[in-house]
């Protein structure tokens, strides 16, 4: 063998092996972006149900303390979406604790546990008062994780975001 044979046969090995080191490192970034797009996806799902339930769920309460539907059908079907409602929303969030302090989810969860108890028209004012400070608190909630969708599609790294 000649000594121009040694390096084509080296060209080619390596060639080789970077064409196996490509396709490696391609198939990784390809599995993380679509990790990171399903989590993203499933992200801004959750943004618009948890805001669409906390909207019906504000929406219908206060329908239902301001009209006149008392002892009808209609007051039924009413309460029956604002109990499933305050059911939904409560799974929506996360329970946990961060940093040894209640989380926003936490705030928003124990407004949606008290509301029912404002219903009356003697407390009309603290469930106005109770009603915005929902509406406040998700907004905020729904703000971050908007944010967080976004870092996430930015950066490419869930851990960061």
């Amino acid at each position: 063998m000649e000594t121009k044979d040694y390096f084509y046969a080296f060209g080619i090995l390596a060639t080789a092996i970077v064409s196996v080191w490509n396709i490696i490192n391609n198939y990784k970034s390809s599995k993380k972006t679509t990790f990171i797009n399903t989590v993203t996806s499933e992200r801004v799902k959750w943004i618009n149900n948890l805001r669409q339930n906390i909207s019906d769920f504000c929406g219908l309460t206060h329908t239902w303390t301001r009209s006149k539907v008392q002892d009808t059908p209609e007051e039924t079907r009413i309460l029956q979406q604002i109990d499933k409602l305050r059911y939904l929303i409560r799974l929506q969030l996360n329970p946990k604790t961060e940093n040894g302090s209640s989380n926003p989810d936490k705030r928003i969860e124990e407004l949606i546990t008290r509301i029912p108890d404002l219903t009356d028209i003697s407390k009309r004012k603290e469930l106005d008062k109770a009603m915005n400070d929902l509406v406040i608190a998700s907004q905020d909630l729904l703000k971050a994780e908007w944010e967080k969708v976004k870092s996430e599609s930015k950066i490419g790294d869930l851990k960061d975001a």
